[in-house]
């Protein structure tokens, strides 16, 4: 009797670490902005956002959040970069007007960016500007 309540737990046990070690292929990074930057047409002003992402593909869906708060969904693709990143930071491109559109988020230790938006024509411009964490 004691053998099968132990088997029977500890089959419980491993199926519930499966499941949750198969139940997402999320990631959350945190992010400072130094200055505002606008995001399909949305402005995010300076400050510290959280960045929740998820999806099997390059093509992933990112969540911004300010503190709990979601303030915006959008598209963006994970691109491979030879070398893991040195640091935390973003490219945005200065637009005539000023703005600041957000083009590729990256973060310290990641093997990858992610490119939001227009972002691979973008970030070979001339007008292109980064910022790091």
């Amino acid at each position: 009797m004691k053998v099968t309540k132990l088997f029977t737990l500890l089959a419980g046990t491993s199926l519930l670490f499966s499941a949750s070690a198969f139940a997402g292929n999320g990631s959350k990074k945190s992010l400072h902005f130094d200055t505002g930057v606008t995001v399909e047409g949305k402005a995010l002003p300076a400050g510290d956002y959280k960045f929740e992402w998820s999806g099997n593909g390059p093509d992933v869906k990112v969540n911004i959040l300010k503190g709990k708060e979601t303030v915006l969904s959008i598209s963006a693709r994970v691109v491979s970069v030879p070398a893991p990143n040195k640091q935390d930071g973003y490219s945005a491109t200065a637009a005539k007007d000023g703005s600041r559109s957000l083009t590729t988020l990256f973060f310290s230790g990641d093997k990858y960016d992610l490119e939001v938006g227009e972002a691979s024509a973008a970030s070979a411009a001339p007008g292109a500007t980064t910022g790091t964490n």
